[in-house]
């Protein structure tokens, strides 16, 4: 049997599978996948800076903070149109657990990156740091409580 695609010859498609996802159902999959690209970048034995600093900075920084979509359903959830029609309700507790595992995610690897980094790049660490804080303190005021900014100082074993 050959591997897809294979050029000499077609192989049969044996199913397809389609999803319809709402908005919200669209935001969760989207903070999941940034937690898990998180987490295996921190995770890894031998840890590619270069990854882990585009990853944090499409994360945190304030141009591309992935997490304002997620905001709006969180703070939009109390609207009872908006609940009616997305079902937000159902979802807006998973989307509040994504997003803190996202802070934390983000946490644990400015923690990995403040290890790694050179002196050279302090400053952008700072900015990176201080963005965290921002980002925290914005999902607080939408939960109504106190998200926790903590930058866990990575220690290999």
């Amino acid at each position: 049997i050959h591997c897809f695609p294979y050029v000499k010859k077609r192989i049969p498609v044996m199913y397809q599978h389609h999803t319809d996802l709402n908005p919200i159902e669209v935001a969760i999959d989207e903070m999941s996948k940034k937690v898990a690209e998180l987490r295996q970048l921190c995770s890894s034995a031998e840890v590619d800076m270069i990854k882990l600093q585009l990853k944090l900075q499409g994360s945190v920084s304030v141009q591309v903070r992935p997490y304002i979509l997620s905001f709006s359903f969180l703070t939009l959830a109390s609207v009872s149109f908006i609940v009616s029609f997305y079902s937000v309700h159902s979802g807006c507790s998973k989307l509040e657990i994504c997003s803190l595992q996202f802070v934390e995610a983000c946490g644990h690897a400015l923690g990995v990156n403040e290890r790694l980094i050179k002196e050279d790049q302090l400053e952008y660490q700072e900015e990176m740091k201080a963005n965290y804080r921002e980002m925290a303190k914005e999902l607080s005021e939408i939960m109504h409580e106190q998200v926790c900014a903590e930058i866990k100082l990575y220690i290999p074993h």
